[in-house]
């Protein structure tokens, strides 16, 4: 394929100052990702979510995990038989512990519509003509909260998301959506193909894939485009925020093939 050929696959490209024009011209309407720094140097977060902090402001609170991964092959797919709810206390308890694929607070929780902690939006800012500052809506914005050790296996999503890393480190490996027939896409949106140790003999295509890795640290932004494959690990303790209402007309593309629950474009408007 031309795009393998080119070597534009080897590495995802990270930019400083990144415009609003460069961005959605370059990247967003292109389907490239883009790794931007800077956008999240105001963000109260980067200072205030810290696991002390955030136990001591809502540690009684309950909170929705998903808990039980490790006994369950793809825990991704079978979400809802994995819902636990916890005190949030208890869930900081288990983050210390050390590396572990067993619990991850993910997007599905939702996290930013439940009581207490809507006020923690108030901690992060939608980045300046990327991002519309409707962040409040739901299914706007979401949060991801885990120990070091969760991974989230090779999928795609339905739409494109601009991630933002604010606790913590995670690696995340990227396939280009067009090289879809490459990735032994058995069930939904999701590979069958184990990312970190790739049966290449059941799986001869995927050999074949323009595979790049890159890591992502706090105040790091990752525009992961509509349909790219990735996977995703956690290095450290870690805390991400994801958006998927871009401030463009539409709000974004969809793979609506599969889009589930509410769509962006049609809410904070």
């Amino acid at each position: 394929m031309l795009h393998s050929q080119s070597g534009a696959g080897a590495e995802v490209e990270r930019r400083r100052g990144l415009s609003r024009e460069e961005f959605f011209e370059r990247y967003y309407f292109r389907n490239r990702p883009v790794i931007v720094e800077g956008w999240l140097e105001d963000w109260p977060a980067l200072t205030r979510w810290t696991l002390e902090g955030l136990r001591s402001r809502f540690g009684d609170a309950p909170v929705e995990v998903m808990s039980g991964r490790d006994a369950e092959p793809s825990p991704d797919l079978h979400a809802e038989r994995l819902r636990r709810t916890v005190p949030f206390g208890e869930f900081i308890a288990r983050l210390r512990e050390g590396p572990t694929n067993d619990v991850y607070l993910v997007a599905r929780n939702s996290l930013f519509q439940r009581e207490p902690f809507r006020g923690l939006l108030s901690d992060v800012l939608a980045p300046a003509g990327i991002i519309h500052p409707a962040v409040h809506a739901p299914e706007c914005a979401h949060l991801w909260f885990g120990p070091a050790g969760t991974l989230s296996n090779l999928h795609h999503d339905h739409l494109s998301v601009l991630f933002c890393q604010v606790v913590g480190r995670k690696r995340i490996w990227l396939i280009p959506s067009w090289e879809t027939p490459r990735l032994a896409n058995g069930q939904g949106l999701y590979s069958d193909v184990d990312i970190e140790s790739p049966d290449v003999e059941r799986f001869p295509e995927f050999a074949r894939a323009t595979l790049s890795t890159c890591e992502v640290g706090p105040g790091d932004a990752l525009l992961l485009p509509v349909g790219w494959w990735h996977a995703v690990r956690a290095l450290d303790v870690s805390l991400s925020v994801t958006f998927v209402n871009f401030d463009v007309p539409s709000r974004n593309t969809y793979w609506r093939d599969y889009w589930l629950g509410p769509v962006p474009d049609e809410v904070g408007r």
